[in-house]
């Protein structure tokens, strides 16, 4: 193989889809969109515990004020050992205030408010938020009983949120690579998971490789794996089709040798006859049957392509549309009365003009109705009728073609239809094929084919019944085809 050749393949294999490449790219932006969500959860768990720990610090720092106020009673100040206590922090100090209700700030180093409710004496210390200079703080507060009866002493100790925020944030640094190590990992497993998965794909694909050319028999399902079935189910039903179309390509090859095989053997005798007796005489008598012989071969090609074509044939090769049989049917005949009346057979039609309608292909049932009349003209016999009726039933539309023959025994009506068969007695040639298409091409329009006696009980009477179409679904499929 050359370079270029190689180095194709390479770039239609790395253009070519990956299933990995896919469920990694699915799942790394869910991935991202984890790891972002989780980092916001992460700070907000890391705030909330953070701040449960400062609020139990800010209320014993409340507490350690009521003893530092408690030991130096009597005092309007704090000593200066209990200020360096509160202030100790330089960078985030803690603010205080001791107020009186009835005299006023005793000690502070920022003027805090008195809380909203007023704390009870006996009640633990009483945490609220407040903006003040345009500072958000954490404040405790807690009351005692004042030297003057009736009087309340309200401590309140504060402190900024500054230290709680950059200690979330901390929090957050140093769970965020841990997440993403963590997220890279589960895609490493993700990764290796899938390729171990998809060797599970490997029996079927040497089950496939296996295969001979036109072994196309059902897959074993028993080694697909669950999810993959419906795509082998698939398969399966291709190989199906793919079946019937080679043995309708192998049946029409045999159908064609059958019958070929002896018009062109004719053909080739009377060539030899023409050549080995020259005498004109002789010549044009196998001329004239080189003549027969060749329409019958053309008319039996003729008809096993149109038995190809009915077989091959399906509702999704062609839309349906409104077909009127009364006008298909008129306008045909009127093509073959000038023959019929040259082999003297009276042909004629019975039935409306118009408005027997119907679902299907035009061309098909045109087809089938060369065929019927075809083999009634055939079958009737010099001076013989064939007439042509359609008739408009109940919910069904009967075309029915009969002939004043001979006929054929009720014992064979249910062999009628088949490929080559021709009744025990016909006199006439034919390739056994005109009914077959019929029958085929019914088939595919859901009609049936009833076959019974004629007229006086003479003749045969091939009856196609197909159901009729409502004048609300004739209307619809009128407009869809405009």
């Amino acid at each position: 193989m050359s370079d270029n050749a190689v180095a194709a393949r390479k770039v239609s294999a790395a253009q070519a889809p990956s299933l990995r490449r896919r469920l990694l790219t699915i799942l790394a932006i869910p991935m991202a969109l984890a790891w972002l969500a989780s980092g916001a959860l992460i700070y907000v768990l890391a705030l909330h515990y953070v701040n449960i720990n400062y609020d139990r610090s800010l209320a014993d720092s409340a507490r350690a004020l009521e003893r530092m106020i408690r030991s130096d009673a009597g005092l309007r100040e704090l000593s200066p050992q209990a200020r360096i206590l509160m202030e100790y922090d330089s960078s985030d100090p803690s603010y205080y205030a001791v107020r009186s209700l009835h005299h006023g700030m005793l000690a502070s180093n920022l003027e805090l408010p008195v809380p909203d409710s007023v704390p009870a004496l006996t009640a633990p210390p009483q945490l609220d938020s407040l903006k003040l200079g345009g500072r958000s703080l954490r404040m405790a507060s807690l009351a005692i009983a004042g030297a003057d009866a009736n009087d309340t002493i309200i401590l309140s100790v504060a402190e900024t949120l500054h230290e709680r925020h950059a200690l979330a944030r901390d929090i957050l640094v140093g769970a965020l690579p841990i997440v993403l190590v963590l997220i890279a990992l589960v895609l490493v497993l993700v990764w290796f998971g899938v390729s171990r998965g998809l060797r599970l794909l490997d029996p079927l694909a040497d089950q496939i490789a296996a295969r001979r050319a036109r072994d196309l028999s059902p897959l074993d399902q028993s080694v697909v794996p669950v999810e993959i079935r419906p795509l082998t189910q698939t398969i399966d039903a291709l190989f199906a089709r793919l079946r019937e179309l080679l043995d309708l390509q192998e049946r029409f090859i045999a159908d064609a040798a059958h019958q070929l095989r002896t018009p062109l053997a004719g053909l080739r005798l009377q060539a030899e006859r023409a050549l080995a007796d020259p005498r004109p005489e002789s010549v044009r008598d196998a001329l004239i049957h080189v003549e027969r012989l060749s329409a019958g071969a053309g008319r039996a090609a003729g008809q096993l392509l149109a038995l190809a074509r009915a077989q091959t044939s399906n509702e999704n090769d062609s839309p349906d549309c409104v077909v009127d049989l009364a006008r298909l049917t008129r306008d045909y005949i009127g093509e073959r009365v000038p023959g019929a009346l040259a082999t003297h057979v009276d042909l004629g039609y019975e039935g409306p003009t118009q408005g027997a309608e119907v679902s299907g292909d035009a061309v098909m049932l045109r087809e089938a109705l060369v065929n019927l009349i075809d083999n009634a003209l055939n079958y009737a016999g010099e001076n013989g009728t064939v007439t042509v009726s359609i008739t408009n039933e109940v919910h069904t539309i009967a075309l029915a073609v009969e002939d004043s023959g001979a006929g054929v025994a009720q014992e064979w009506w249910p062999r009628m239809g088949e490929r080559f068969f021709r009744p025990p007695g016909s006199r006439r040639g034919g390739s056994g094929l005109g009914l077959a298409i019929v029958r085929r091409i019914a088939d595919r329009h859901g009609a049936v084919v009833v076959f019974d006696r004629g007229r006086d009980g003479l003749g045969l009477r091939v009856t196609l019944r197909f159901s009729a179409l409502a004048r609300a679904e004739t209307q619809s499929q009128r407009s869809s085809r405009v």
